[in-house]
């Protein structure tokens, strides 16, 4: 598979709007979409969701608005998280007049952001979003030299980051390290984010894995200790209530592993925390909710054409 952006969303294409559209009666979209229309003071969340109704609805006063955000917006004092969110939203107006005029304000604050030296007790973990941002950047700017090395960061995290029990290494189990069940969930939402962006790109990561480790198995780990977390052995302390409220926050990429591989105690997850969002990942119960339809099994009638055309030849 080659490097070919469909240009729809970061995280999603066509065929997840299309599904929306056709449960909107339906939960969880239902509550997604209500959840849509809520206004917020942050300008981040407002472009993220009005991109999100012009990318759905097709209403060009929401483009125009998110548009006339991005004209006014200082990006130096931006997070690496919400870069990648304002990436996010930047890519759903693509389509509308005057899109032309807006990245190159914004790709520099990025490489600006890339090239900063990180801290050095969240190195590893910088070194992630670094990936995700590189690889958003290469989609929206159409440069695969950059959405490669997003690629590279990936790769290299599927064979040295996690451990076969789904923890991140070097991230989590740091002696002194504080915080550690958020920085598991901030760990493995980049990952996530970054196979979910290359899938809508032509590249295929989420079939990479180390021996079966992949970031379904990172989610997994974090699944268990939402649910219990005083067994958490990197830090004491930690409270069903943390958990619940790093999820709250940060959690929405369960929604896209929930499309790929239900994984067990995903449904009470999701029952608790819908709809969810992230500044990220944006409205991700709408985009990925509602899992595609299987596709129809053809044996049946390939078997039955088989046997009518044996019948005819006795």
């Amino acid at each position: 598979m080659s490097f070919q952006p469909n240009h729809c969303g970061l995280y999603f294409a066509d065929e997840h709007l299309d599904l929306a559209r056709e449960n909107r009666q339906r939960e969880p979209i239902r509550s997604a979409l209500l959840s849509l229309d809520r206004r917020s003071d942050d300008l981040l969340i407002s472009a993220q969701l009005a991109g999100l109704r012009y990318r759905l609805f097709g209403d060009a006063d929401d483009a125009s608005a998110a548009i006339e955000t991005f004209r006014q917006m200082d990006w130096s004092a931006q997070t690496k998280r919400r870069l990648l969110g304002w990436l996010s939203a930047l890519e759903m107006l693509r389509d509308y007049p005057g899109w032309a005029s807006l990245p190159s304000s914004l790709f520099s604050a990025v490489d600006a952001r890339l090239n900063l030296p990180p801290a050095d007790d969240t190195a590893p973990l910088d070194g992630l979003w670094d990936g995700a941002l590189m690889m958003a950047v290469g989609i929206v700017m159409e440069r695969s030299a950059y959405f490669q090395r997003g690629a590279d960061v990936y790769r290299q995290a599927i064979h040295t980051r996690i451990h076969p029990e789904g923890f991140l290494k070097g991230i989590v189990d740091v002696a002194g390290v504080t915080e550690s069940y958020g920085l598991q969930v901030s760990g493995t939402c980049a990952l996530v984010l970054m196979a979910e962006m290359a899938a809508h790109a032509g590249v295929d990561l989420w079939a990479v894995d180390n021996r079966g480790i992949t970031p379904i198995t990172a989610t997994a780990y974090l699944l268990y200790y939402y649910f219990y977390p005083e067994q958490w052995k990197w830090e004491s302390g930690i409270t069903r209530a943390a958990t619940t409220a790093i999820m709250r926050r940060q959690g929405a990429f369960i929604e896209m592993v929930n499309r790929r591989h239900a994984l067990p105690g995903t449904d009470h997850l999701l029952a608790d925390l819908r709809p969810m969002f992230s500044i990220d990942g944006g409205l991700t119960t709408l985009t990925h909710g509602i899992p595609p339809p299987p596709k129809k099994r053809r044996w049946p009638f390939l078997i039955s054409r088989m046997f009518h055309r044996l019948h005819n030849t006795i």
